[in-house]
């Protein structure tokens, strides 16, 4: 397509004409042929008017185009708060391979919250030169690189990048990429000894406790089942909860008796998830506790209970 294209050639004057709310409209009347025709888009993303600038943005969501993706970068430093929103979605829209070695070449000269953005937008591509620079950037200063840098990692599922993920999960400063990295370190084969596994189910801020539990039911790393059991105390409900779910995902019969005491814990969704693990468990040990529980307040854990009684009394 070119500017003799009958449907851009119509328009094109219009995208110089002085009044702004004309050159928006033009815009839009093209949004559909951004892709193929990226160039009006990517000049209209200099325009001196904001609103052109933001349907220019809006008009490259998922761009492939290299020199839209440049003026997509560009638009994450503008001044406008809406138009850096609008770059950051269409860059975080690409799903095509095609455009890495652009984001490649923009993250290389990108800094600061413009770096975290573009990481965001190789994530999903999971191309393999995004290993290295995604591993430089668990060092940045801003914890939303490093956030970005693990999400890169995540999809990527390198082992290689396994040891810098758990330095991450020990080290970081920043709970938000702590918890992140926990996630993170889900590709790891079963059975991997990942430490600090354990270390982040003892971790200050609950929310990485709770992306510890269930990420140590997928790798079940040596001393899981016993940091499991005693993350059934901890201090937040939503974490003995989803303590409770990965000890009966395992079906491990070694947490019975905790389990067990987590049916009388005060929140009703934690009892729920306790009977549910002595159901998925599936061992006659844990009858006399499940029939106490019959007599739970709450319906939902009765029902529960009842179920698994009806299974473990008829495998007895």
């Amino acid at each position: 397509m070119n500017h003799y294209d009958p449907e851009i050639a119509a328009v094109l004057p219009r995208l110089t004409a002085p009044d702004p709310a004309v050159r928006r409209l033009a815009l839009r009347e093209i949004a559909d042929l951004a892709d193929d025709y990226p160039e009006p888009f990517t000049r209209a993303a200099r325009d001196a008017d904001a609103g052109v600038r933001l349907e220019a943005a809006l008009a490259l969501d998922g761009t492939t185009d290299d020199d839209a993706i440049d003026a997509l970068v560009g638009l994450l430093d503008d001044v406008d708060e809406d138009v850096v929103a609008a770059a950051g979605t269409a860059l975080a829209e690409i799903l095509d391979p095609a455009a890495a070695p652009a984001l490649l070449r923009n993250l290389t000269a990108a800094r600061g919250a413009t770096r975290a953005t573009v990481l965001t937008g190789l994530r999903q591509l999971r191309h393999p030169d995004a290993l290295a620079p995604a591993l430089a950037a668990l060092d940045d200063a801003l914890p939303a690189v490093r956030r970005a840098a693990v999400g890169v990692l995540a999809y990527l599922k390198n082992e290689s990048a396994l040891p810098a993920l758990e330095r991450r999960v020990a080290n970081d400063g920043d709970a938000a990429v702590r918890t992140a990295a926990v996630a993170a370190l889900t590709f790891a084969p079963v059975g991997t000894p990942l430490a600090s596994l354990l270390v982040a189910l003892r971790d200050r801020d609950w929310q990485v406790r709770h992306e510890a539990a269930i990420t140590l039911g997928r790798v079940r790393p040596p001393g899981a089942t016993d940091a499991l059991i005693a993350a059934l105390a901890d201090p937040s409900w939503e974490v003995r909860q989803k303590s409770a779910a990965t000890l009966g995902a395992c079906r491990a019969t070694k947490a019975i008796a905790a389990l067990a005491k987590a049916l009388d814990h005060p929140i009703s969704n934690v009892r729920k998830e306790a009977a549910s693990a002595l159901d998925a468990i599936g061992d006659a040990a844990a009858i006399p506790h499940l029939e106490r529980a019959l007599a739970d307040p709450d319906v939902e854990v009765r029902k529960i209970v009842a179920r698994a009684l009806a299974r473990l009394t008829t495998q007895a």
